[in-house]
């Protein structure tokens, strides 16, 4: 491992909560030469309880197009298949027999990249993806080249991110905040409007914002909670109380 490789290491697992170890992610993933990075994780809390660890920088539109079709952030089946792979998964592996999602992504500035899986000795995984906003050889090449390190780095956050869980900071935090001011006002009119089956821009339309400040609003909520889409951002608020039956 290089000096450089182990101060990456040293920099995530220093990291105790998770606005920390998402910053640390964000100048890391630039430091590698990446433009966009995602991470999540399925992680284990002290009584046995998972707890899924999310955030990313991918581009906003690219975040609206996938609520709006409720899809995940990676394209196609990429992060199952991510998750069966013991080494790095290039996603040029992937678009080579299943071009079109990647062809999409690459249409809101995910140009290639690749996902780094990594699992835990209790059922724990996470996956960690970085992307260049280009395509093509020289892209690809690039990709290959950083392989190693992005491994590396996909295994620091793992453990960050578990440890970060076994302690239930963020839990506690959540804990600590009335259920009422974990979302806006205005997220939670948003969220009320997506579970009754609105499209961002119908949800705009209804409270009388942009359909960009719309998906900003999800984008905010899905963060918060942890979710993976809207569906999940939907069932976490009833399952929190946030939002009711007959919001």
């Amino acid at each position: 491992m290089s000096d450089k490789g182990v101060l990456r290491f040293r920099q995530i697992l220093a990291k105790r909560s998770k606005a920390d170890l998402e910053e640390a992610a964000r100048l890391i993933a630039r430091d590698l030469g990446f433009r966009y990075f995602m991470f999540c994780g399925r992680l284990s809390q002290p009584l046995g309880a998972a707890h899924e660890l999310r955030f990313d920088n991918f581009p906003e539109g690219w975040h609206r197009y996938c609520i709006d079709r409720d899809r995940d952030l990676l394209p196609g089946s990429l992060r199952r298949l991510a998750l069966l792979e013991v080494t790095p998964l290039p996603w040029k592996k992937i678009s080579a027999r299943n071009n079109r999602p990647f062809a999409k992504a690459g249409e809101f500035g995910l140009g290639t990249g690749v996902s780094c899986s990594v699992r835990g000795p209790h059922g724990q995984w996470s996956l960690t993806s970085f992307a260049l906003s280009r395509c093509g050889p020289s892209a690809e090449r690039y990709v290959h080249a950083a392989l190693p390190d992005c491994q590396l780095v996909a295994c620091a956050m793992h453990y960050a991110a578990a440890r970060i869980a076994r302690r239930g900071l963020d839990v506690a935090a959540l804990g600590r905040v009335k259920r009422t001011r974990i979302l806006s006002d205005r997220e939670r009119q948003v969220l009320i409007q997506s579970a009754g089956g609105k499209t961002t821009l119908e949800i705009g339309q209804a409270l009388q914002i942009s359909e960009r400040t719309a998906v900003f609003h999800l984008s905010n909520v899905r963060r918060k909670l942890g979710a993976s889409n809207s569906r999940h951002a939907v069932s976490k608020a009833f399952s929190l109380k946030l939002i009711g039956a007959g919001s």
